[in-house]
């Protein structure tokens, strides 16, 4: 939640950007990460199973982010 925010604080008032830049910036900060450290975690066989439920749990919770961000700003 909080970096889609901050996104936005910096894209919109501090930086100028509006429309469909402003929306690019604060959806590509909402997507999830997870998906690089279950790389690491299978390039060096740590973890595997906790990092692909982390990859599914956080790829299901951006979803909701990005459907508050399409509504508010799209």
């Amino acid at each position: 939640i909080a970096q889609p925010v901050i996104a936005w604080a910096i894209g919109g008032p501090l930086l100028g950007y509006d429309g469909g830049d402003l929306f690019a910036i604060v959806v590509t900060s909402a997507l999830p990460t997870a998906q690089n450290v279950y790389i690491y975690s299978m390039q060096y066989r740590q973890s595997e199973a906790l990092m692909r439920d982390a990859v599914f749990i956080t790829t299901v919770l951006s979803v909701p982010a990005l459907v508050i961000i399409a509504a508010l700003l799209g």
